[in-house]
Formats: structure tokens, sequence, C-alpha cells
């Protein structure tokens, strides 16, 4: 029975968690997509703008935020082990640029 149940059981490489902000203040309900190769996962920021990303890939990986129409992304190393990344989103003469803090 165990090896059914370990079977049916999602495998996760990793993941990362961390907060999204612009500034002082955070972004609540922003979509982000982790690509890990061709593996991609998308979830929201809530409402303290806050995230949390599973990923069933690992090593370097490519974290995208879709705000206000553009989509800045930013290199992230996803391990076995959960990582925090604290991101911040700058406004550069009109263009949004996604940076880890």
């Amino acid at each position: 029975m165990l090896p059914m149940f370990i079977a049916l059981a999602p495998v996760f490489a990793g993941e990362i968690f961390g907060d999204l902000r612009a500034g002082d203040a955070y972004l609540a309900d922003v979509p982000i997509q982790l690509t890990c190769g061709a593996e991609s996962t998308e979830a929201r920021t809530d409402s303290t703008g806050a995230y949390r990303i599973r990923s069933k890939g690992s090593g370097k990986c490519q974290l995208q935020v879709t705000y206000k129409d553009q989509k800045p992304t930013v290199d992230v190393v996803v391990f076995a082990q959960p990582t925090r990344y604290r991101l911040i989103l700058e406004d550069q003469k009109g263009k949004f640029v996604l940076k880890r803090v």
C-alpha cells in the first residue's frame, strides 16, 4: 500500500517563497510564474504580497511577474530545501525591472 501512495504523491524538486513589493507597498494578487527548464508553475501573491511556489524542476530557473501589462523576470536558483526570495519591482523610465532584495 505504501509504494502505491508514494507513486501517486506529486514529486517536487524544490520550493521558493517570499514577498513582492513596489517601493514600500506590498503587491497583492499579482500573478507569478516559475519556469525551470520546460516546467512552468503559476501562483499569485496573497493579500500581503507573499507567495509560495513548488516546482518539479530545480537549479537555475526564471521567475516572472505580471504587473501593469509588463512581465519582468529575474533568475533564481531552486534547491531541494525551500529558499526565500524577497522581490522588488523598480520603475526605470516606464519599464519595470524585477530584482532580488
